[in-house]
């Protein structure tokens, strides 16, 4: 949990930051569930090479999206605990800190691309 409130903490900041500081909350969770399902794709990518094709339907992951989007709301957000957050990490998070911010999607993403050229190079029989 602290390192989600890390992320949401740096996000929130960032999105200050642009000039989106009217829905810098929502903003920060909605990213935040993006990664998480990018990660979730991944780690079912890399299950697909092992045990076989996996099918997904499209309506899990929309389900999915809102229920962690939901979560994350519920636990980060709800009844001022943004607030909250920002002031109880203030002077922890505040600075150069900023590595597992940037890694956390950076990770998701070349891990992503990585699966997928991984498997287009299976299906042509060069792997």
């Amino acid at each position: 949990m602290r390192f989600l409130e890390y992320l949401f903490f740096k996000y929130y900041n960032w999105q200050v930051k642009v000039g989106n500081w009217y829905i810098a909350s929502f903003a920060s969770i909605c990213f935040m569930t993006f990664c998480i399902l990018l990660y979730y794709l991944d780690i079912v990518m890399v299950m697909s090479y092992f045990i076989g094709t996996i099918a997904i339907h499209k309506y899990i992951l929309i389900i999915m999206f809102f229920a962690v989007l939901a979560i994350l709301y519920f636990s980060l957000v709800y009844h001022g605990k943004d607030m909250q957050i920002m002031e109880r990490h203030k002077e922890e998070w505040t600075g150069k800190k900023n590595l597992g911010a940037i890694l956390f999607p950076i990770i998701a993403f070349v891990w992503f691309n990585v699966d997928w050229i991984v498997r287009m190079l299976m299906n042509r029989g060069v792997l």
